[in-house]
């Protein structure tokens, strides 16, 4: 990729091209989603798949509340096959891509988003994990010359950023994609904290050559050394990938198998790892279910200038100022607070780039919210304190209209579902 003193003075490749189309936009999730090596923390029989990734339907019954209930004390009887033969674990990633062109750095840019969903964690329902990778040089598929800008995570309130290249920045490269390699954390309170991200700062190289050696199954990540993990969950999509790693897709007949049932300070060989697929599917899924007024508490009003589609083009919700509730509900704890996407700083991009927090409330109120604000990162860094000029270098899409977003090759990927369901 270019530097950004060079990308400054290109002027006219991106200029000429048009707005991806959809299947343009889904192939460049796909090329990019992420390979993630998994801790597991299942230490008795009835923790057995606790540390899978899921989607949150897992259960069937279209109720998200009651999804920490049901993944706590019924996982169990869906790996033994005695019940539950309605569920589908399906391990999932929710994804957006928000395609815009950056006039300060000449260059047409994709953010995509990835939202690591596990329906629980020790005394609480499972918090959002994301990452979100920034794409320059857009020239119409994956592939075809692009530079990748940076890579942010989510470590709770951290917001961790590499620039690439950065050699704590490594990626699976096949003929089919570009994976960043993340660890994640387990469900319980281990060594580290409850489902965080981290880089893998071991090369591919690296990870192949102690693979093909059967090591331990351990990979250097940022501020931690060398740390154990117990899955490895890679994109479906992917053949390549998929066969290297020989990950299965997860049902009830093989779900036994695919279960570590190992403990946090438990090391075992690469061989011994459960490799696992993942399917992708869209953040705007989950939108219409921030609608329902049934026992929330908190609330936003969002201004939808446009309106939120279902993947055949057809109005989920209609435009106009929608009340939206944002507080999670829990059947097994009413003082349960933790926020939905409607809430989070990293759906709107107003956080603080490579530091701890946010700037929210201040970029979005007063309500109502207006729809399509995201502030695009830019990739540089300022001298770490908390103000718009030096810690957030970049600048905010939206604030004008939509249309003249759209009319300069942009889409908010957030508010349209591209994936089949």
């Amino acid at each position: 990729m270019q530097s950004k003193e060079a990308q400054s003075k290109v002027g006219t490749i991106s200029k000429t091209l048009m707005s991806l189309n959809n299947e343009q936009r889904r192939e460049f999730l796909r090329y990019y989603s992420p390979i993630i090596f998994k801790q597991a923390h299942e230490y008795s029989n009835d923790h057995l798949g606790y540390d899978w990734i899921t989607n949150f339907y897992f259960d069937g019954d279209n109720s998200l509340k009651n999804n920490k209930k049901n993944w706590s004390k019924e996982l169990d009887f869906f790996i033994d096959k005695s019940k539950h033969s309605e569920w589908q674990i399906r391990p999932t990633l929710y994804t957006s891509i928000i395609e815009f062109y950056d006039n300060e750095l000449d260059t047409k840019s994709v953010i995509l988003l990835y939202h690591v969903y596990h329906a629980k964690q020790r005394g609480s329902i499972h918090d959002w994990e994301r990452i979100e990778i920034r794409i320059d040089d857009v020239q119409g598929n994956p592939g075809s010359g692009e530079g990748i800008n940076y890579v942010v995570i989510t470590r709770h309130g951290l917001h961790n950023a590499r620039e690439y290249p950065d050699e704590d920045l490594n990626f699976m490269n096949t003929a089919n994609g570009k994976h960043v390699m993340i660890w994640q954390a387990d469900w319980d309170y281990g060594v580290i904290g409850t489902a965080e991200l981290r880089f893998v700062e071991d090369s591919w190289s690296t990870v192949n050559s102690k693979n093909n050696n059967n090591n331990s199954a351990k990979v250097d990540i940022n501020g931690s050394g060398n740390n154990r993990f117990h899955y490895i969950f890679t994109f479906e999509g992917d053949a390549t990938a998929v066969n290297y790693w020989n990950a299965q897709t997860l049902n009830q007949n093989n779900a036994a198998s695919l279960a570590s049932g190992k403990s946090q300070d438990i090391t075992v060989k690469f061989n011994r790892v459960k490799r696992i697929t993942y399917e992708l599917q869209d953040i705007a899924d989950i939108i219409p279910t921030h609608l329902s007024s049934v026992n929330w508490k908190k609330t936003r009003q969002v201004n939808l200038s446009s309106p939120v589609l279902n993947e055949d083009g057809s109005v989920a919700i209609a435009s106009g100022t929608r009340t939206f509730y944002y507080e999670a509900l829990d059947v097994e704890d009413e003082d349960e607070d933790r926020d939905g996407f409607i809430r989070k700083h990293w759906f709107w991009g107003v956080y603080y780039y490579g530091e701890e927090g946010d700037y929210f409330y201040e970029k979005l109120d007063p309500q109502p919210w207006q729809q399509h604000v995201y502030f695009a990162h830019n990739g540089t860094r300022g001298n770490g304190t908390k103000t718009d000029e030096l810690a957030n270098r970049g600048f905010f899409l939206g604030k004008g209209s939509y249309t003249n977003w759209l009319s300069n090759e942009g889409f908010d990927g957030r508010w349209v579902q591209l994936f089949q369901d």
